[in-house]
């Protein structure tokens, strides 16, 4: 008879150690390149599925499919709007099938305080306070009358895998250990 929840334990710092891995890089080529490269989350796409396979078989495949489509599921409408860039959904797609559905509410959960709080301090950095907020009223007031009035200057760059990334981490180390 096989010990699952052994195979488990084994299992848990792998995928740490991949996350890891996976966020950090993330983190470092979002700041230094702009960018979130396929190279660092299709692998690790991959590693989660396998990892999946070889904790608990079928189920655990199944798990890991869920949490990559729950990752990428969350942030992809917020990509089609222009939002966030495809290397953010595939980066927390990757998050997703390496630790489950549940890790990747957690991280986004984190994600959208880090990335609040990094947006708010940003434009203030930009001294883009004032026009952000008159933006947001004209967006509120008149949806896509106020959106078509955007000026292409006005939008700012936030690398929201930096955010992803810390948010992720924070989810591994504080409130999902599993």
């Amino acid at each position: 008879m096989i010990n699952h929840s052994m195979q488990i334990l084994t299992i848990d710092p792998a995928v740490n150690l991949v996350l890891l891995l996976l966020i950090l890089s993330s983190f470092i080529t979002d700041i230094t390149k702009k960018k979130i490269y396929n190279f660092q989350t299709y692998p690790a796409m991959v590693i989660g599925l396998l990892l999946g396979f070889v904790s608990s078989g079928g189920q655990g495949v199944l798990m890991s499919f869920l949490g990559l489509l729950s990752g990428m599921g969350l942030l992809f409408l917020f990509f089609l709007a222009g939002g966030v860039a495809a290397g953010d959904v595939k980066l927390l797609g990757a998050v997703g099938a390496l630790k489950g559905s549940v890790f990747v509410l957690w991280t986004m959960f984190y994600t959208g305080l880090i990335g609040g709080i990094m947006a708010f301090a940003y434009i203030i950095w930009k001294g883009k306070l004032l026009s952000t907020l008159k933006s947001v009223f004209r967006i509120l007031r008149h949806p896509v009358k106020g959106r078509q009035e955007e000026d292409e200057n006005m939008k700012l760059y936030l690398p929201y895998g930096v955010a992803i990334s810390l948010g992720a981490g924070w989810a591994l180390f504080t409130v999902y250990k599993g």
